[in-house]
């Protein structure tokens, strides 16, 4: 029988995936694709029922591992070979896989949010957050609030303060202070998408010039140019991880033909040739610190990215605090307020994952 796969649908996700498969060097797997927003919500463990091989976001394999729907890979490969796959990765895009001292998932591709803009249109190169506000007034902007993304905006900004919380509360305070002032004269519509949506609306030429921080596609490297995410209130580009691991079915860890495609697929001559120029955006430092501008201007965010929790029930709580952190940009809704039922929902989610039965060492920020 064919094996099968679920990834999620951009072309940036595929294609590498495609070219692989056409090469021939491995039991071919039929792939099926999710839109971003599934990729980003839906559940591993029930992809996982119906799926060998499935495209996973980190933060997701905290309920995933609980479930028991996924095989650690140093069970399913010699773990001194997983060790080398880790260590390959760029930032901390291996070390976000692992839960309870396991890895749950190799990378395969790496992003951030940076900043991107449109390289004809003259935005200078913005360093700093404090810097934002008076070069949007200048040249037309737009901010990523749809789906996750004004929750991981803001989880950006505050991830340069240590603190007791999720959310440093005078941090965030002042953090949303800044982007609603920013919103009010940035490209409202724009602003409401995605980092894709975003992308696109940047590469057209027809509205803003430009996006301090979104997640980079090098899928656009003919339209666009990046730089690193800004900083705020220190020196060092702020940004919140993301890419993602290639994930093996618990019940399809018996299948020598998924352990024959797993060793080709994550091979370093494909993982550094094949898929870059296919179009991928793989994980692997040497693409990463070759000349390609994409790569070169943005690997230092990568390599000081923020990582997310992978305890179980994040992404639901990721979810509210987006919308919070929307409304409150959007609608002038009390950011204080937001902040705080954000950071008692988190230290609810803690309590409830250290007191579960059979409690595993979930992971929490770094």
């Amino acid at each position: 029988m064919t094996l099968t796969g679920m990834t999620w649908d951009h072309p940036r996700a595929w294609l590498g995936l495609e070219a692989f498969e056409a090469s021939g060097v491995a039991p071919l797997v039929a792939w099926d694709r999710q839109p971003l927003s599934a990729f980003e919500a839906y559940p591993i463990a029930r992809l996982a029922e119906t799926h060998d091989f499935m495209v996973v976001d980190h933060p997701g394999l905290g309920a995933a591992v609980r479930a028991g729907a996924l095989v650690a890979f140093e069970d399913l490969v010699d773990p001194a070979l997983v060790d080398q796959w880790l260590r390959s990765a760029v930032g901390a895009s291996g070390a976000s896989y692992e839960v309870g001292g396991r890895t749950w998932a190799v990378p395969i591709d790496a992003a951030a949010q940076v900043s991107v803009r449109r390289p004809d249109a003259g935005v200078p190169v913005v360093r700093r957050w404090e810097d934002v506000p008076a070069v949007a007034a200048e040249h037309p902007v737009a901010l990523c609030l749809a789906g996750p993304h004004a929750g991981l905006t803001l989880l950006a900004m505050c991830s340069g303060v240590a603190s007791e919380h999720l959310l440093d509360p005078a941090t965030a305070t002042d953090a949303v202070d800044l982007l609603r002032a920013v919103f009010r004269i940035a490209d409202r519509e724009l602003s409401l998408l995605d980092p894709i949506g975003i992308h696109d609306g940047l590469a057209d030429g027809s509205g803003a010039t430009w996006c301090p921080l979104a997640y980079g596609y090098v899928t656009y490297a003919d339209r666009l140019a990046w730089s690193d995410a800004p900083s705020w209130r220190g020196d060092h580009p702020l940004s919140v991880l993301g890419g993602t691991g290639l994930a093996v079915a618990a019940r399809s860890a018996g299948d020598p033909e998924v352990r024959a495609w797993v060793h080709a697929f994550l091979d370093e001559r494909v993982q550094t040739g094949l898929v870059p120029r296919a179009g991928g955006q793989p994980a692997h430092r040497a693409v990463w610190t070759g000349t390609r501008p994409f790569y070169a201007d943005t690997v230092a965010t990568l390599d000081a990215a923020w990582v997310r929790p992978r305890v179980p029930g994040w992404i639901p709580l990721q979810d509210e605090l987006s919308e919070l952190v929307r409304e409150a940009i959007v609608e002038d809704r009390d950011a204080a307020a937001a902040v705080d039922k954000v950071n008692a929902a988190y230290a609810d989610l803690l309590r409830v994952a250290h007191h579960e039965k059979g409690e595993r060492s979930w992971v929490l920020p770094s």
